[in-house]
């Protein structure tokens, strides 16, 4: 942890006679209604104690902000800040915790008033990195005053996965490290997220000065069993969207009255408000009333950045479609974890790919060009060039897999040269290709082989996994088109060696072997 504070008080008004983890959940039952987990205990247990930082890792919808939320039920003048990367989170944090008699606010543009600063009547506060961190702000007033810091539980840093992912476009992210500067030594912090890797958790440590010999760590799998995984391979042209046509209701035929003009220029008088824009721009009246809608089904769907849904509480979601591999593995998983919120039911979650991404389609391209080059080389032979005109051979760069086993073009009759994956106006329309989705447990052609590049491949792949560096010789723009390592192993995982399972590429990625031990490196 980072010396040199400039207030170092050794001990808290704020702190109390630590309740044992039975009176905390008969306390969280009565005032919440609900029966916290053994890990949820824990998490109040050690920000009760406010001795040493906390980390907690836990799976989407799990329930992980109810952890930090308990210890105001045994500090009745205590003050909890969680940071949170969106305004309508901490809106509905605050709802929830209204309802339970505790005195909640989501600071924003609209609330962050001198009024709502002036006194200590609000002891739940939900805050953006751009408010808390603000050069001269109120908050920035409020962390260096003894009276306020002495009432903090602790600071909590929600959906801490952001801290690197979102750095370059939210800089305040990357200067929640100066709290260690500002807060008293004594004022612990927790990082709370359920899609952290190896490389983003331990650069979310670095930044926060977080050390693991001060740190309670709570690490729990980010599996989610109620949640079946697919990936379906795109077989029609990408613009087309063809492959999305099992979204119809069923019995809708072409030209029926209630669609015949529905276009997106276009659509029924009665249908133009279902489905409506969702920014940072709309006021947060407008944002609340959408959310109810959306819920209600009164709205049909949000034109919106990824970033919404990031912990909302819609908990009953069965069936979200990734169209197009576009995005991070951590990403999608967040997208991914909204399904099935409600344990009870069980979500469906399918990322359709590119053809490009799967092995099979690159066996069969690298079989193909094989062969022309084969015939080339006859030809060339035949007409009697010498070999300094002959064309060189061309190593294929289609494939990352160089090692992989190539099936024969007969295994593979029926398929096709794919498109171009980074051109959505251009695609495949081939009818006769695989229409198969494989889903998790689901056995696979023989024609796809397994590749030599399995687990051990992907291993590697998250160990290398880190900033865009210069050093590539690529710019920043031409990377992110490129095809994340990890959702590549996620495509082909059932039949790469050591894998065969896409669940295990998460388990993988998430090292959720690890959970309930200590992290496997020092920081």
């Amino acid at each position: 942890m980072a010396a040199s504070t400039p207030n170092q008080e050794s001990s808290r008004p704020n702190s109390g006679p630590i309740p044992t983890l039975n009176e905390i959940r008969e306390r969280t039952q009565q005032v919440f209604g609900v029966r916290p987990c053994l890990w949820q205990l824990k998490v109040a247990e050690a920000l009760l104690k406010g001795d040493k930082d906390v980390l907690c890792t836990v799976g989407t919808g799990m329930g992980k902000t109810l952890g930090f939320w308990m210890p105001l039920l045994f500090r009745p003048g205590g003050i909890q800040i969680v940071v949170t990367p969106l305004n309508m989170l901490g809106r509905q944090n605050a709802s929830s915790l209204a309802k339970a008699g505790i005195r909640a606010i989501a600071i924003n543009s609209e609330t962050a008033t001198p009024a709502n600063f002036a006194t200590f009547h609000y002891r739940a506060i939900a805050v953006s990195p751009e408010q808390i961190m603000k050069p001269g702000g109120m908050f920035e007033k409020l962390l260096k005053d003894p009276l306020f810091t002495s009432r903090l539980i602790s600071i909590v840093i929600d959906e801490a996965h952001c801290l690197t992912e979102w750095g370059e476009f939210r800089p305040e992210y990357t200067e929640l490290g100066r709290l260690r500067y500002i807060l008293p030594s004594s004022t612990p912090l927790m990082i709370t997220s359920a899609t952290l890797t190896a490389f983003a958790l331990t650069s979310a440590l670095r930044l926060l000065h977080m050390h693991t010999d001060r740190m309670v760590i709570i690490r729990r799998s980010s599996d989610r069993p109620n949640i079946k995984i697919g990936v379906k391979k795109i077989k029609y042209t990408l613009n087309s969207y063809t492959d999305l046509a099992f979204l119809i209701p069923e019995g809708w035929k072409p030209g029926h009255y209630k669609c015949r003009t529905l276009s997106p220029k276009a659509p029924p008088p009665e249908l133009r408000d279902k489905i409506k824009w969702f920014n940072s721009d709309m006021t947060m009246a407008y944002k609340e009333a959408e959310l109810e809608n959306l819920v209600s089904g009164e709205t049909w769907g949000l034109c919106t950045t990824d970033s919404f849904g990031m912990g909302m509480d819609v908990a009953d979601i069965v069936l979200i479609i990734q169209w197009r591999a576009t995005c991070k593995l951590a990403t999608l998983w967040q997208q991914f974890g909204r399904a099935a919120r409600n344990q009870e039911l069980t979500g469906t979650v399918l990322l359709f790919a590119e053809k490009d991404h799967f092995d099979d389609e690159r066996a069969t391209k690298a079989a193909r060009k094989a062969q022309r080059e084969k015939t080339q080389k006859r030809k060339t032979k035949a007409a009697g060039l010498p070999a300094s005109l002959r064309p060189a051979k061309c190593m294929d760069r289609s494939s990352p897999n160089k090692h992989m086993e190539v099936p024969s073009i007969e295994a593979n009759e029926g398929s096709t040269a794919s498109h171009d994956g980074g051109n959505a106006d251009e695609g495949s329309s081939d009818e006769e290709s695989d229409d198969e989705t494989y889903s998790s447990g689901t056995h696979l052609p023989q024609a796809a082989a397994p590749c030599a590049t399995g687990l051990e491949g992907l291993l590697k792949a998250i160990g290398n996994v880190g900033p865009t560096t210069k050093q590539d010789g690529r710019s920043r723009k031409r990377q992110k088109r490129g095809l994340d390592p990890g959702v590549d192993y996620l495509i082909n995982a059932e039949i790469r060696t050591g894998l065969m399972c896409r669940r295990k590429v998460f388990d993988v990625c998430f090292d959720n072997g690890a959970a309930g031990g200590n992290l496997p490196f020092a920081v």
